[in-house]
């Protein structure tokens, strides 16, 4: 399976934000679509092939779905955490836990910042971290944890996906 990404187009802008001027991003629906085949073409020439996808809500929710179905993977979980402030604040509202350890697992998010979700993923649920693998559309630099995959390297932009208001 190839896939090939052209005519990404996002409307960029700038904003002040902790104290510097940081370039906003906005991603369309089609822009995120189109994203996430990219994502898609990466996992499956890797040769992964996960048992399950595992979305981080509320922002992995469209990205998962369209990997899950782009990839082919039936299955998908959800682990319902929010990340606040730049990753220091993390509420988990997830009321089953779940034990992913017997599974190929791809875990899918829109973005690491901090990398303080993932981290928190890993410390509070089981996983079989051989295998288990995450994709995210951005990936910001200097974040604690690397995805496995990813789309496009960010610093200090300020994303803003179409489900935000």
């Amino acid at each position: 399976m190839h896939y090939t990404v052209i005519n990404i187009f996002v409307n960029v802008s700038f904003i002040t934000h902790q104290g510097k001027m940081t370039s906003k991003i906005k991603v369309s629906y089609e822009d995120l679509q189109k994203r996430c085949i990219t994502l898609a073409d990466q996992i499956v020439h890797s040769g992964f092939k996960p048992d399950i996808v595992v979305s981080i809500t509320r922002g992995g929710l469209l990205s998962a779905y369209f990997l899950a179905d782009l990839i082919g993977v039936k299955s998908i979980e959800m682990v319902n955490i929010e990340s606040k402030q730049g990753g220091r604040e993390i509420q988990d509202m997830t009321k089953i836990i779940k034990d992913f350890s017997q599974f190929k697992v791809l875990i899918v998010d829109d973005l690491i910042d901090s990398g303080n979700t993932i981290t928190y993923i890993f410390s509070n649920y089981k996983f079989d971290r051989p295998n288990t693998k995450i994709a995210v559309i951005y990936l910001k630099e200097g974040a604690k944890i690397q995805a496995d995959f990813f789309v496009e390297k960010i610093t200090d932009e300020w994303i803003i996906f179409p489900y935000h208001r």
